[in-house]
């Protein structure tokens, strides 16, 4: 099913079993700054309640544990009722599959109203009947790399259920450094990962336990760029890691082409967070962070554009974020 959206100077098409998005202005070659009728994307958070590998991640931002709570099917139809019909897909943000008893209901709203649900697993506490449901209802699935045991057979799982967008989520961090790096290994020669879509590397947050974690140095992140393009793996990234990713590629005989793949950061440009309170924020790392203390309630708002998408708030975010060529102005990830 191809979705599309026409008006004068913001234009899309959505394939909903791809996931080919293409986005234009007035014409083909005017990349429209911000979407003028609210989000394409919508990052939202349904459960709190992690158990991870047996222990806390120590690079976990939202600093997760066994005590959490989830959101209701109700509460997100509520919050789904006040969204424009701009929304294509919603990336839900869970810790243990287990953990929001509503999440196949959640999901299936989701289809019944043409959005493609997507999710990212830690690959524990799994079952058969997950598995199958993960791979009837979602357009893709994430899998966080915590182990190659339990990551790489989270991933064979899903493909070999036919899936076709399934990743691996890997943090970017000096001490992730050689994980990254033996990862691209990996992928050439593990029979788990051979129907595997990308590894997708998170530039660490430093926030919540990962303060403690280093950010991975420009050296090191260059290395494995090198690595990945001479290996041919296939690779992708998180918004937060744009801009070190286009210097990376400065001198890359490719470098347009490269770049033309390249979405920077579009929190409330193109995309919006909710947490699992209901409370909208630019997006999950900001939450709680300076001058974002307190976020937007979704679920008090009676006119979402106006209190939420084109609040003063998210105004004056999108006006820095876009003074800033689009590199985070929260936290200084460019590398």
């Amino acid at each position: 099913m191809i979705r599309t959206h026409r008006s004068k100077d913001y234009n899309w098409n959505f394939d909903t079993e791809s996931g080919l998005f293409m986005r234009w202005g007035r014409t083909v070659k005017d990349d429209p700054q911000c979407s003028p009728i609210g989000p394409e994307i919508l990052d939202m958070e349904i459960s709190t309640t992690c158990h991870g590998p047996g222990v806390p991640c120590k690079f976990c931002y939202k600093s997760n544990g066994p005590e959490g709570k989830y959101m209701s099917h109700e509460t997100f139809n509520s919050i789904l009722g006040k969204l424009p019909e701009n929304l294509t897909q919603i990336a839900f943000g869970i810790g243990d599959i287990d953990s929001n008893p509503d999440l196949f209901r959640i999901m299936a709203t989701c289809r019944e109203r043409d959005i493609v649900p997507n999710i990212t697993i830690n690959g524990y506490r799994m079952s058969d009947e997950a598995y199958s449901q993960l791979a009837k209802s979602c357009g893709a699935v994430a899998v966080s790399n915590y182990g190659k045991r339990t990551c790489y057979g989270a991933v064979q799982r899903l493909t070999d259920l036919g899936m076709k967008q399934v990743n691996i989520h890997q943090i970017l961090s000096d001490e992730s450094f050689d994980t990254c790096m033996n990862l691209l290994d990996d992928i050439q020669t593990d029979e788990r990962l051979a129907k595997l879509n990308a590894v997708v590397f998170l530039m660490l947050k430093p926030k919540g336990r990962a303060v403690k974690t280093t950010p991975i140095s420009k050296e090191k992140f260059n290395q494995l760029i090198e690595k990945a393009f001479r290996l041919n793996s296939p690779i992708g990234f998180d918004s937060c890691s744009a801009p070190s990713f286009i210097d990376s590629i400065k001198d890359h005989p490719k470098k347009e082409m490269l770049e033309a793949m390249v979405e920077p950061c579009e929190a409330f440009l193109f995309s919006s967070y909710c947490n699992v309170d209901g409370i909208a924020f630019p997006c999950s790392f900001c939450e709680g962070e300076r001058g974002w203390e307190t976020g937007l309630d979704v679920l008090e708002a009676d006119d979402f554009m106006r209190d939420i998408w084109n609040h003063t708030r998210m105004e004056a975010w999108r006006s820095k974020l876009l003074g800033n060529c689009r590199s985070c102005p929260m936290f200084n990830l460019c590398l």
